[in-house]
């Protein structure tokens, strides 16, 4: 959990210095929430993070101030998706526009397959997700942004991709994996009565009506 971006400054994924670990505290319940707070190792800005209990598997629920890199979490997704996806993200942090784009069409070719498309061409992929109903006509230029700037990273041309076309493609691929994933698995877990992850976190259910 210390190795993460700062809100404060902006610096990119560094080991943050912990300051305090696994504090649990109790709620008039009797259930516990659990906080750690790091600083930055540049600007000395704080942050606590909200997490599962020591010795689990160590899931952040959320951090003050808030993270920017949760902003592009996506839950429920398969693992061979969650896998192209995160790849994604950490190349292109890592300044690689180019292999985020490869990244980010395999992210897209997973996440059509899941749906039952498994077209050779990924442009009829999309097409019959379009035709399903998975995704709205107006996105389908998104999708083929993505399609596009994947090509174009995966071939050796006069032009690379930059920065912050990957970046935009990204952020349409975000979207396009919570239409298709996570908003349907959130609405499978409340006809089942799962909890959500804010009560998983500790927090009270949300009131009916």
């Amino acid at each position: 959990m210390a190795m993460r971006g700062c809100p404060h400054c902006g610096l990119k994924r560094a080991q943050m210095i912990p300051l305090m670990t696994d504090h649990g505290v109790l709620k008039s319940d009797g259930r516990p929430r659990y906080y750690s707070v790091v600083a930055c190792p540049d600007c000395a800005g704080l942050v606590t993070i909200e997490h599962d209990a020591p010795g689990s598997a160590g899931q952040v629920h959320r951090t003050w101030p808030a993270d920017a890199e949760r902003a592009l979490d996506v839950d429920h997704l398969p693992e061979d998706v969650a896998r192209y996806y995160a790849a994604a993200r950490r190349v292109l942090d890592a300044g690689v526009p180019d292999a985020a784009a490869v990244q980010l069409r395999r992210t897209l070719e997973a996440a059509a397959a899941h749906h039952g498309q498994n077209d050779r061409m990924l442009v009829r992929r999309i097409e019959a997700l379009i035709q399903d109903g998975l995704v709205t006509r107006s996105f389908a230029g998104a999708l083929t942004l993505i399609r596009k700037v994947g090509n174009q990273g995966a071939h050796a041309t006069d032009e690379d991709v930059d920065q912050a076309t990957a970046e935009r493609a990204l952020k349409f691929t975000t979207q396009l994996l919570r239409n298709l994933f996570e908003v349907p698995g959130e609405l499978a877990a409340a006809k089942t009565g799962a909890p959500t992850e804010d009560e998983q976190a500790g927090g009270e259910p949300a009131e009916e009506g």
